[in-house]
């Protein structure tokens, strides 16, 4: 089944207690670039949904499986200023506990998978290991599919420099695929298209499904149907076709609307040619 996803994640902190968003303070946002951002005055808490709404309401306009993305709580660490917890693990399993709270009134409102967004995890990769996965398995903890979407960052030139750096082979996710397949996570999602990512290290999720990212944000060029179906074809080889969902490699915010819907079309007409193939 095709899913309708509905983005929502920027304002989500603006909706919590304990963050002061008039005081900003500057810090280096997953070691690319300074931002300034709101600050944690006190105890982080939820009073009331922040997405729920937003969900009724598409729920009452589809009969197709929807999606809802929240931020996951390494990511919520990473653009703040702690200065009230002053520990990154603390604040973070905090955040969970939160995320939480929201992800399972999303799902009992009719989103049929959860999406975390987490780019925090292709940088602090000994920060993964000790605590990441734990805290984003916290935010989840649901009925429904949970999913977590790690890619190497929209098409800002921050991120697009930041990847000039990375060499010729971008092997973070040999790092973090292997306890996210032994996590409780459903589906991970990861940039693939016009990206250095070996696609072998897609055999590291075995068991899990693969959201593979066709689709480049980081241009303007829209892809062809061809290219789209090459890269499901070239992912096929390591993940089965019944586990692999063709997806864009992150958000496509900074792209005009034209562009971003051709994109779209050629995600479905590309996915369309695999199918097709398959014999279904």
């Amino acid at each position: 089944m095709r899913t309708v996803r509905l983005l929502a994640k920027s304002t989500f902190i603006e909706n919590l207690e304990g963050v002061d968003f008039a005081n900003k303070r500057t810090v280096r946002i997953r070691n690319r670039y300074d931002a300034d951002v709101p600050v944690v005055v006190g105890r982080v808490a939820r009073s009331k949904p922040v997405y729920v709404e937003d969900i009724r309401f598409l729920r009452a306009q589809t009969k197709r499986a929807i999606k809802a993305t929240l931020p996951g709580p390494m990511t919520m660490v990473d653009t703040l200023y702690d200065n009230y917890y002053k520990n990154r693990e603390k604040l973070a399993r905090e955040f969970a506990a939160i995320l939480n709270q929201e992800a399972r009134e999303l799902e009992r409102a009719g989103a049929d998978v959860i999406q975390f967004e987490a780019p925090a995890f292709n940088v602090y990769m000994a920060e993964v290991k000790h605590w990441g996965v734990e805290a984003l398995e916290a935010a989840a903890g649901l009925k429904s599919k949970s999913a977590v979407h790690i890619c190497y960052g929209y098409g800002i030139k921050a991120n697009v420099d930041w990847k000039k750096t990375l060499g010729s082979e971008w092997r973070q996710y040999e790092s973090t695929f292997p306890l996210l397949a032994r996590s409780k996570i459903d589906q991970v999602s990861l940039e693939c298209a016009n990206s250095h990512v070996p696609l072998e290290l897609l055999a590291l999720l075995k068991g899990k499904d693969v959201l593979v990212g066709v689709i480049d944000v980081a241009n303007e060029a829209v892809e062809k149907p061809a290219q789209v179906a090459d890269t499901i074809r070239s992912a096929m080889k390591f993940v089965p076709p019944e586990k692999l969902f063709p997806c864009t490699n992150c958000g496509m915010v900074p792209l005009d609307r034209d562009v971003a819907l051709g994109k779209l079309k050629a995600l479905a007409a590309g996915a369309a040619l695999v199918r097709k193939e398959l014999g279904g």
